[in-house]
C-alpha cells in the first residue's frame, strides 16, 4: 500500500510539474508539445459544442444591422461572413511576437466576449470572462479583421 502510496504522490509531482512548467512556458510564448495537444483536445471540444455554426449563424441573423453600422451592402457583408469561413477557424496558441492592437466586446445571448486582434492578422483571442481562447484565422478572413469593432 506504501508502495502505492508512494507512485501516486510522485505521479502527482510530475503532473504538476510538467503543467506547471507547460503553463509558464506558454505564458512566455514558448510552445510545447503538450501546448498542441491541449489544442487537438480544445479543437475537438469546440467542434463538438456546435459554438462556431451558432456564431456563423449569428453574424448572418444580424448582415442587415452590420450593414448599417459599416455603410455596406448587405451583399458585401454576406459576402465577408462567407469570407470569415467562422467553422474552419480552430484554437492555436498566441505566438509570442503578437503585439494586441485593438479589442471589440459584444453581446449575443446573453454572453458577452471580448475579441482581441493583433498586428498579426492570422490569430485573434475572444474572452469570454470564464476563459480566453486564442484562434487561428483563415486568410480569407484576415482582411476582415479590422471590421470586428461594428459587430
Amino acid at each position: 500500500m506504501k508502495a502505492l502510496l508512494k507512485a501516486v504522490v510522485a505521479l502527482a509531482v510530475v503532473a504538476l510539474v510538467v503543467f506547471g512548467g507547460n503553463a509558464l512556458l506558454l505564458q512566455a510564448g514558448i510552445e510545447t508539445p503538450l501546448s498542441d495537444l491541449s489544442n487537438k483536445a480544445a479543437n475537438t471540444a469546440l467542434d463538438a459544442s456546435g459554438v462556431k455554426g451558432k456564431a456563423d449563424a449569428m453574424l448572418r441573423s444580424n448582415a442587415g444591422r452590420i450593414a448599417e453600422k459599416t455603410g455596406m451592402p448587405v451583399s458585401v457583408v454576406n459576402s465577408a461572413i462567407d469570407s470569415l469561413d467562422i467553422p474552419s477557424w480552430q484554437v492555436t496558441t498566441l505566438p509570442s511576437d503578437a503585439t494586441a492592437t485593438g479589442s471589440s466586446t459584444m453581446t449575443y445571448d446573453g454572453v458577452t466576449a471580448t475579441v482581441t486582434t493583433y498586428d498579426d492578422p492570422s490569430v485573434v483571442t475572444i474572452d469570454t470572462g470564464a476563459g480566453a481562447v486564442t484562434m487561428e484565422v483563415p486568410p480569407s478572413a484576415q482582411g476582415y479583421m479590422g471590421y470586428l469593432g461594428y459587430l
